[in-house]
This record gives structure tokens, C-alpha cells and sequence, in this order.
């Protein structure tokens, strides 16, 4: 059976961002109180009674004629009302009937599916009164609830599963998360994530735009093919430090950092007309500190022939910038037109299984001691460095936990030495190792 979908509308500032994470338990989209901080439709599951659903907080109403993006927002909602069996509309008690609560109203009833008015900010009894002039928008079924302070949520839940009965919704298949596979896309503002990810998800979910900082929200979307099941992260452009503009943007990056940290492996995008620049090095550093998996994919080769530019000048220049790169592997795609997409997301799969290989204690020691026998860091007297024993961490097959006499000894080229030898013996292509070394304990 197919999951029910719910969809959360409203003008903007009515709290939708902040509703959407009280009900999915953590924060996934921005809450702020500029009007348009959400602009992607975001989906995630949710469980009620055991029963899952699809929740989606799409972009705010705006009248405003001049925001760049407020055409392509409404076409989201349209797109995330005619797919939804529910919808959540959202006001605010304390700005009372709106005329754009009014319009929002209308284009709810229009629709003919089933709703739920919620007056939000609704946290003393005053306001509780003031909500029941919200029946004037003609909708029947009211709950008011304070989302930030997590007041009357049951009472929206209950709401929910009465009107969307249990025969008809999807019961959990607790194996279903267990085996999905997590890849988020990740690369500098403007190399086409949201391209790739519409591609991949076969409609247009993300707002694409060729203004850099589009997407302000890590947004996904489970895909199925024979049978394996991705989770796709579309995740706002990464920038260096220095060039964030405002609060919202360094939200929405530690965000995209949260979810590269969760998934199990991250596609780097690289704009071939922009190669190698400041800002992909200080992705590429986010990205070995926080995800397990990396492929390289050069986007847009269908600019490349019409631009005259040189494929192997392109990787020579990705290999000779980044040399600790050399265990991704690189492929070329368009998520324009759809090239390779299928190559790009069979690597991936291949990446994730190397990912999880568990390899034979006694014989990782072994192979290892042997190397360093001869290969010791030559460090200051009194300050050599001895390695007692190696172990494969139990759940994170991509980490390696070396017990030495003084972790201080280890200096970062003799870690990078240790990482080449491991990956000498054992093919570990496209996945990052991450070496952590333990002071023995003196007893």
C-alpha cells in the first residue's frame, strides 16, 4: 500500500518550518522569521500509531512580485497539493485572518481534499479564544497548537489518523531503513546538485536556478532500483567561512554538514568550466572529515565538447590539486540530460559494499607490522612511536583504531603513510578511511 501524503501550507512566518520538525522529531528545514527561508518542497517520514506517512513543508504564500523565486514556489505547491491526501494549513493567532490566509483558504477548499486548520502560537487561554474567529475561512476542522512550546501535538496527531484511517496506510517494514543507502550530492553553489537531484527523482522537487544559493535546505527523496533503496540528499552549495552571507546560509550549510555526517557516502560535484577552485578544496575538507563514501562527478559534459575543453586536462587538474583524492573515482555526467546517471549510481553502489567489507584481524596485524617494520617515523629521541595493535572498528568497517604508546607521536604524513599501506592490501576505492590512534593506558 502507498504511504498517505501530508502536505503543511501557509503564508510565510506561520511557523510551518517549525511544525514540520516538531512532528519528524529534529530539525531538517530552517526555522527563521524572514518570510521565504523555506523553498524546496522537504519531505520525511513519520510514524502515527505505527502507521507511516509522507509529510511535506513546501514554500510560504507570498504576494510579493518580486522575489526571484516566489513563480516557482507556487508551482511547488500546486505540485505537493495534487499529491497529497491531507493538508495542514497553518495561520498565526496572533496576526489574526490575513488576506492572504483568505486566498491560501481558497485555493485549500478549491482542492476538495481532506483538511486540517491549524492556528499556531496558540500558548495561553486568551489566545485560545482568539482562534475560533479562524472559522471563518470555511474549514471544519480546527486545532490550535503552540508548536514551539509543543502544546496540543496529540491533539493534531489524533486529527490526522482519524481522518486518514489505518486500513488504508502503509504499516512500518522495519527492515526498510536498514538497508537503505544514504548518498547526499554535495559541491560548491551552482554545479547543478539540483539538477542532478530532479534527474534522479524524475520531477522537479528542488527549485534550480542559476543563482548560486538556490536550494536553502537539504531536501531527499528515497529512490528504488531492483529492489536497493537510496535516500538522495539534495544539499544546499557549500562556501568558505568568509563568503556566507547571513544567518540563514550558515544554518542551512551546518545543516548540509549534519546530513553529510549521516549519510554513507557523498557525490562531489565539479563544474568543469571551474575547476579545482579555494571552495571545493574546503568541501573536499568537510567531506573526508564527515562521510564514509566519496565519488568524484564532473557535471555538465554536455558543455564540455562546446566549450573545447579537454577531459584528461580536467582530471589531471582534479588529481594534481587534491593528490589525497586518489581513491575517488571520477566519472563524468550531465544531470541536464541524464548521461551516466545509471554508471553514477551503480559506482555508488559498489562504493558502499567495499564500504562494509570486514576484513580478517589477525591478518590485517600481520600485513601491517610487516610494513612498518622498516618504515618507522623517524621522530625526536624519546619520542618514538610504537604500534601494539590494529583493530577494524566493529560497526564502521571504514575506521581503523590503532593502539600506540603515545597517540602525540603520530604525525599526519606517517597517518597518510599508514592509510596508502592499508589501502595497498585491501581494495577500499572510493571510501574514506579514517585512522584513529589510542594511547596504551599505563597500568
Amino acid at each position: 500500500m502507498n504511504k498517505h501524503n501530508i502536505a503543511l501550507i501557509g503564508r510565510p512566518n506561520v511557523g510551518k518550518s517549525t511544525l514540520f520538525n516538531r512532528l519528524i522529531g529534529k530539525k531538517k528545514a530552517i526555522v527563521s522569521t524572514i518570510p521565504g527561508t523555506t523553498r524546496d518542497r522537504i519531505n520525511s517520514e513519520i510514524t502515527i500509531n505505527n502507521q507511516i506517512f509522507v509529510l511535506t513543508d513546501v514554500g510560504g504564500f507570498s504576494d510579493d512580485q518580486y522575489e526571484d523565486f516566489s513563480n516557482e514556489i507556487k508551482e511547488q505547491i500546486e505540485k505537493a497539493l495534487k499529491i497529497s491526501d491531507l493538508i495542514i494549513m497553518i495561520t498565526d493567532v496572533n496576526d489574526g485572518i490575513t488576506v492572504i490566509d483568505k486566498k491560501v483558504a481558497q485555493i485549500v477548499r478549491n482542492s476538495e481534499k481532506k483538511t486540517i486548520l491549524v492556528v499556531n502560537k496558540v500558548d495561553n487561554n486568551k489566545k485560545e479564544t482568539y482562534s475560533n474567529e479562524f472559522y471563518e475561512l470555511g474549514l471544519k476542522d480546527i486545532v490550535s497548537i503552540s508548536a514551539y512550546h509543543n502544546i496540543n501535538i496529540d491533539l493534531l496527531t489524533d486529527k490526522i489518523a482519524n481522518l486518514l484511517p489505518s486500513s488504508e496506510m502503509q504499516v512500518i517494514d522495519e527492515g526498510h531503513k536498514s538497508n537503505t543507502i544514504t548518498i547526499s550530492i554535495v559541491g560548491r553553489p551552482n554545479t547543478g546538485k539540483s539538477t542532478l537531484f530532479n534527474q534522479l527523482h524524475g520531477s522537479k522537487r528542488s527549485i534550480t536556478s542559476n543563482i548560486p544559493g538556490t536550494t536553502r535546505d537539504s531536501i531527499d527523496f528515497d529512490l528504488n532500483i531492483s529492489d536497493q533503496i537510496f535516500n538522495i540528499i539534495d544539499t544546499p552549495g557549500i562556501r568558505r567561512r568568509g563568503k556566507i552571507k547571513g544567518k540563514i546560509e550558515k544554518v542551512s550549510i551546518n545543516k548540509a554538514i549534519d546530513f553529510i555526517s549521516e549519510s554513507n557516502l557523498s557525490i562531489l560535484l565539479i563544474d568543469p568550466m571551474e575547476v579545482a577552485t579555494n571552495q571545493d578544496s574546503h568541501i573536499i575538507k568537510t567531506l573526508t572529515d564527515s562521510t564514509d563514501g566519496l565519488i568524484i562527478a564532473v557535471n555538465k559534459s554536455d558543455i564540455i565538447k562546446s566549450n573545447n575543453l579537454n577531459l584528461n586536462e580536467i582530471e589531471n587538474k582534479i588529481r594534481n590539486n587534491f593528490k589525497f583524492l586518489k581513491f575517488a573515482p571520477l566519472i563524468y555526467i550531465s544531470g541536464l540530460k541524464g548521461t551516466r546517471i545509471d554508471e553514477l549510481i551503480k559506482e555508488c553502489t559498489i562504493i558502499y559494499s567495499k564500504s562494509k567489507q570486514i576484513l580478517q584481524n589477525d591478518q590485517l596485524n600481520n600485513f601491517i607490522m610487516e610494513k612498518i617494520a622498516y618504515n618507522l617515523p623517524k621522530n625526536k629521541p624519546g619520542q618514538s612511536l610504537y604500534i601494539y595493535n590494529i583493530k577494524q572498528h566493529e560497526y564502521y568497517q571504514n575506521v581503523f583504531e590503532f593502539e600506540v604508546n603515545n597517540s602525540e607521536y603520530v604525525h599526519f604524513s606517517y597517518k597518510r603513510f599508514l592509510e596508502n599501506i592499508i589501502r595497498e592490501k585491501y581494495d577500499f576505492l572510493g571510501v574514506v578511511l579514517k585512522l584513529i590512534f589510542k594511547s596504551r593506558s599505563k597500568k
